[in-house]
């Protein structure tokens, strides 16, 4: 290839550079944008308009773009937890468990969200940055406002609400672990973003509307997890949001439907008991299906019983009174973790969680941009309240909700590159 090339600094080599170069930004405004609402949009966006050119540019410069980041050996150790898994699955339940477990370990591609970004993103205008952040707020108001729209139509027809479970464009837990991320993000970029009293106003009504939608979705994991994401900004960055938390609580009674407060209240059913069904707060199902998993988990303890295989080991294993069934997940990370992967893998798993906050600590406090403090306070406040959220759901497993985290753990490592203090006219306002 280079032999076209003979000269590096010819104006041919230099305009099919540009090219390539421009040929990626329109791929991860559709990239920031399908982190919202469609992760095959995602899929699509970087694999057309980001990795193709990032590859061929690589090919004609013989100069690959890439470098050491905090998070290749939390990475590895993950990945190192799947594969150790997957070979003793053989054990559990012969070459069925083995060969779906090396299956899944095989096609574990969410952390190439992570690479792509850290990689792809620097030698891109700096202003990208902030206008993908943009994009991505967006796309979440959108998709919560359609939330709402389904909502609204559920409550209009007289229809049972908790059996419609509004989830805009995507599954409702999905959706509320989306909106959960979303939202963090939205209050770090207020707290940390140099914002324009016109941009104030414009993220203000979009995140009206992405609270709206996460109240719609009835998803009470992800209202704890904001509540826990929105309380470590707080204390981090602005302890004046500590207020934020009684002022929503009285506009929630004033202004919510009944649909919605009465989803709230079954969070203090399920924790006294007066649980009478899902719809109340149950949440003894869950407490069924953590007992069960924990059964499992107890005979395989050191590296589990391989990737996506407690769907065929729950019913050997479930209570005579247990109504679930041929359930895939333990709805919490940390049990589904222990009993996929053992000891060793949760062992991972909190190493790589430990190194993901090191790593949004590190860069918010030795950020150089607004963008980059943006980054590093959401990451912080992502991850809070994605760890919260995972004691009563498999966020870990979800490809949207850690596509997101990803994409801001990589987009602070290409911050970190771009060097220069941002100018006024790049940033985020």
């Amino acid at each position: 290839m280079n032999a076209a090339f003979p000269i590096d600094d010819s104006p041919a080599f230099r305009a099919v550079l540009t090219f390539l170069r421009r040929w990626q930004i329109p791929g991860w405004i559709l990239f920031s944008a399908g982190l919202a609402f469609s992760i095959s949009l995602c899929n699509w966006a970087i694999f057309a308009f980001v990795l193709l050119p990032f590859i061929i540019r690589a090919d004609i410069t013989r100069r690959a773009p890439l470098y050491h980041t905090a998070l290749d050996w939390p990475f590895a150790a993950l990945y190192a937890s799947m594969l150790l898994a997957s070979a003793t699955a053989y054990l559990v339940g012969g070459a069925e468990f083995g060969n779906r477990s090396f299956l899944w370990s095989l096609t574990y591609t969410a952390p190439l969200v992570y690479y792509t970004v850290a990689f792809g993103l620097p030698g891109q205008p700096r202003r990208l940055l902030a206008v993908m952040l943009w994009v991505f707020f967006i796309g979440a108001a959108a998709n919560s406002a359609y939330a709402v729209y389904q909502f609204g139509r559920a409550v209009a027809d007289g229809a049972d609400v908790f059996t419609v479970r509004p989830g805009g464009r995507l599954f409702y837990m999905t959706y509320g672990g989306v909106m959960m991320l979303a939202i963090t993000v939205v209050v770090a970029t207020f707290v940390r973003g140099r914002l324009s009293r016109k941009a104030k106003i414009i993220l203000a009504a979009m995140l009206a509307v992405m609270l709206a939608g996460l109240a719609a979705s009835l998803v009470r994991s992800a209202w704890v997890g904001l509540a826990a994401s929105v309380f470590v900004i707080a204390v981090v960055a602005e302890r004046r949001l500590l207020w934020a938390f009684p002022v929503v609580v009285v506009l929630a009674v004033l202004i919510a439907p009944r649909p919605i407060i009465k989803r709230a209240e079954s969070i203090i059913n399920a924790a006294t008991e007066r649980a009478a069904g899902e719809a109340d707060g149950p949440p003894e199902f869950r407490v069924d299906i953590w007992r069960t998993t924990l059964r499992i988990a107890r005979d395989y303890p050191i590296t589990g019983i391989g990737v996506h295989n407690t769907l065929y080991l729950y019913d050997e294993y479930k209570d005579e009174a247990s109504v679930e069934t041929q359930v895939p997940h333990a709805h919490n990370n940390y049990i589904q973790l222990v009993v996929e992967r053992g000891i060793v893998g949760l062992a991972a798993f909190v190493y790589f969680v430990i190194a993901l906050l090191r790593f949004f600590i590190r860069g918010y406090r030795g950020a150089r941009s607004p963008t980059a403090r943006v980054l590093g306070l959401a990451g912080i406040g992502a991850t809070a309240g994605f760890l919260v959220e995972g004691f009563f759901e498999y966020t870990f497993g979800d490809y949207e909700i850690m596509a997101i985290i990803y994409a801001l753990a990589g987009a602070l490592a290409a911050a970190g590159r771009a060097g220069d203090e941002e100018s006024p006219r790049e940033q985020l306002s």
